[in-house]
């Protein structure tokens, strides 16, 4: 149980769509099934915001459709390509 907070001490509403989406039409909320991304710290049930307006860069964190299901991963670059970090090791 918590405790009563008197009315005038709650500040305005927060919009999370103003703080979060930065581009409406691109962005879909995902929410993570399993331990998909469990080596990212990101744990089941988690809501994640995704953005398909953004480019993927080195260090990223995206979401991608592999064998016909979206995962979530790091990618990172190798030899001018991006690839999922976790499947190269460096040379």
């Amino acid at each position: 149980m918590g405790f009563p907070v008197p009315g005038d001490a709650i500040e305005q509403s927060l919009d999370l769509n103003q703080h979060l989406i930065h581009n409406p039409a691109a962005t879909f909320f995902m929410r993570v099934e399993g331990d998909m991304a469990a080596d990212q710290d990101i744990q089941p049930e988690d809501l994640l915001v995704v953005d398909r307006s953004q480019t993927a860069q080195d260090g990223s964190l995206v979401v991608a459709a592999i064998a016909g299901a979206l995962q979530v991963l790091r990618v990172q670059q190798h030899h001018g390509k991006l690839v999922p970090a976790t499947d190269w090791a460096p040379e």
